[in-house]
Parts: C-alpha cells; structure tokens; sequence
C-alpha cells in the first residue's frame, strides 16, 4: 500500500509540475477562438469600431460636398404693367439667373478645413481601434490567466481526491492517521470550492469581452492559446521618436491644428466682397429689358473681426493641445517601457531557477513524506508552496503581456 501512495504522490507531483514546466510540451487546447480571430471579429462588430466607422463616412462625405460650386438661383415673375395716362396696359414678365461666384480667398481654406477635419477623424478612428484591441487583449490574456488556473485547480482537486481514497484505506488497517484523511478531504474541498469561485469569474470575464464584439460569441465560448513571453529588445528614444511623428493621436493633433489654421485665413477671406454674376431679362411697357450685372456684398458693418479673435485663440489652443499631447505621449511611452521592463524581470526570476528549486523541494517533500521524515501537513504545506509560486508565475506572464500591450498602444505601433 506504501508503494502504492508513493506511485501515486510521485504521479501527482510530476503532473502538476508538468503544468508550470517551461520545456514542457503542452496539452493539446480545446477548441477555441485565437486572439487574431477575436480582435478580426471585434473589427467588424465593435460598436466603437463601427460608430467610429460613420463618423468617418460623414467627414469624407462633407468634404466632398464641399468642393461643389454654389447652386445658381432662378427668379422668374409674371405681372401686368398699365399707362398712367390711359387705361391700356399689357402683360409683363422677368427672368433672372444668378451665379454666386465663391471669392477664391475663402474657397479654397472652406474646402481645407473638410478636409483636415476627415484626416483628423480617420486618425482618431485609428487610435479608437487600437483602444478597443487593447482591451481585447487584456480580456484574451485574463481568460488564459483564469483557465490555466482552473487547469491547475482541476488536477490538484483531483490528486488530492485520490489521495484521500488511499489515506483512508491506509488509516483503516492502522498504517496512518484518520486525520490526515481528514486533511486532505479539507484540502480537496477548498480547491473544488476555489474552482466553483473561479468558473465564476471566468463566465464574467466571458461576458465582458463579449460586449466587446457585440456579443457575437456563442455564451460558454473559450479561448485557444496559451500566456507566453518573447526576448524584446527596447529603445525608449527611438519609440518615442517614432511615436512623436506617426502616432494617431500626434496625427489627429496635427490635423486639428492645420484645421484651426485654414479657419483663421478662412475668416479673414470673408474681409473681402462676396459677388455673384446675374443675367437678367424682362418685359415691361416699352419693350424688353436684359443685360448681365454683378452684385458684390461688402463687409461694411461687420469686418469679423470678433469672429477673427475667436479662430486664432483656437488655432493657438490647438498648438497648446498638441504640445501636451506630445508630453503626455513622452511621458506614457517611458512609464510603459519601465513597467515592461519590471515586468520581465519579475518573469526571469521564474525562468531562471525559482520554478526548478520548488520543483526540487516539492519532490524531496514527497520522498521525506513517503520515508515518514515529515507530516503530511508538511507535504500539504509543500504542495501549496508550489501551487502559490505556479500561480505568481501565470500573473507575471500574465503582467508580461499586458505590459507588452500597453507599450504598442502609447507607441501606436507593434513592436517586434
């Protein structure tokens, strides 16, 4: 019966450092949904994505429109003209057709300002995306974190079942205690109560990527793939360059402002007269009138000039706005490296020795449990030790690559 509990303690101790193994080869996952699927789905459901999506339709569309001529206006009226002097009169009529014609010093900052405004909204609509694919991420990464616990839960609850089936055949013909069956029935109802606690957590961690693509995943879904770390080497300087100059959001800035701008010299092209070009005809009691004349509308009472004050606070409050974009840019992007940083060096202190020596202690528990050197409670104490360092090994991936995904989303780019 001793070799039987010693066969069975070293099986389960083998499997469940198997778990945390980093040469280990993994089981085979169930079917589930790759993060490339999801963040593909999230593409063409998430209803920030898609609202995003019309906003910018509408900016194209009214940039387009703003390159139109103005529609000319037709003004045609029938009437009768009478003599003074005697009672006849005849029938009259006139017809005109006016061309409002746009002065070029405000046409072409009109049609400027549609267009930074599309630009501006197509760059926001980038960074929107790359919002939303953060937070899937950090959905895809928590429901790996939580099933590979539940992984790790389901075998110790089961080891430990089985455990407690020998002990207490054991404690029958007198070779152990009856309380360490005991003990280990405690054991085995904490981890089945932990995992209950955790299916929990891993249906609402469901749910909430779900509504991140429009609840387009069937209820009960799971995800394919497994938490992992790659070598990364980081630049700060040259992240944050290449930041400064092609992120969304400095581009979104950009447009904003050269918006503003075109605004100013779009108010100051109004200083200057509107005019439209008219051609005209009419009967009247002599004759036909026509001829072609010009209507010019003078800035006479209002010069814009408050309308002037206001485009240029805007114009230098864009200025400012993008400044501190930039600062704050800077600012994430070196507070991201040095958390990625951390975050790998808190997983080498896992892959360079801390999984080994818990492996090691845990087998050398075993062996001294078996030889009667310690108590069971010692083992137990052994066992959750492991299982502590397994799961703070599964949190510093876990952290690895949250961190990895902070640091694309402020540097607006994927980082090999």
């Amino acid at each position: 019966m001793t070799r039987k509990l010693t066969f069975l303690l070293r099986t389960t101790a083998v499997a469940i450092l198997s778990v945390a193994s980093l040469s280990a080869s993994p089981s085979a996952p169930e079917t589930g949904y790759t993060l490339e699927e999801i963040i593909a789905i999230a593409l063409e459901r998430n209803p920030r994505i898609a609202a995003g999506a019309l906003e910018t339709e509408a900016r194209e569309s009214a940039y387009q429109a703003s390159k139109r001529l103005i529609n000319p206006q037709f003004e045609f009226g029938l009437g009768r003209a009478e003599y003074h002097d005697r009672p006849e009169g005849r029938k009259t009529f006139s017809l005109a057709v006016t061309q409002p014609i746009e002065s070029p010093f405000k046409r072409r900052h009109r049609i400027e300002i549609e267009k930074t405004a599309w630009e501006e909204a197509i760059h926001f609509q980038s960074f929107r995306t790359m919002e939303v694919i953060f937070d899937i991420k950090l959905g895809f990464y928590s429901l790996l974190l939580l099933q590979e616990r539940e992984v790790l839960l389901k075998r110790i609850a089961r080891s430990v079942r089985e455990m407690e089936a020998l002990v207490r055949k054991r404690a029958e013909l007198g070779e152990v205690k009856h309380l360490d069956a005991i003990k280990l029935q405690v054991e085995a109802l904490k981890a089945e109560n932990e995992i209950a606690a955790l299916q929990a957590e891993i249906e609402q961690g469901r749910e909430n990527l779900n509504v991140l693509l429009d609840n387009a995943l069937p209820p009960g879904f799971k995800v394919s793939g497994k938490l992992d770390s790659r070598p990364v080497s980081l630049d700060a300087d040259a992240l944050i360059e290449r930041a400064l100059v092609g992120h969304p959001l400095i581009q979104a800035g950009v447009r904003q402002l050269e918006q503003r701008r075109h605004n100013v010299l779009f108010v100051k092209g109004q200083r200057f007269p509107d005019f439209a070009l008219t051609g005209f005809a009419g009967s009247g009691l002599d004759g036909i009138n026509k001829g072609a004349g010009i209507t010019l509308s003078i800035p006479l009472w209002n010069f814009r000039s408050n309308e002037l004050a206001e485009a240029l606070s805007l114009s230098r409050m864009s200025e400012r706005e993008l400044g501190a974009v930039r600062s704050e840019l800077v600012k994430d992007i070196r507070n991201c490296v040095r958390r990625f940083r951390l975050a790998e060096k808190t997983l080498s202190v896992y892959t360079a020795g801390l999984l080994r020596q818990v492996e090691e202690s845990l087998a050398i528990a075993e062996v001294s449990y078996r030889e009667g050197e310690i108590s069971l409670l010692d083992f137990l104490d052994s066992q959750r030790t492991y299982n502590s360092v397994l799961g703070d090994y599964y949190q510093a991936l876990f952290a690895w690559n949250v961190e990895m995904a902070a640091l694309e989303k402020a540097a607006g780019a994927a980082i090999q």
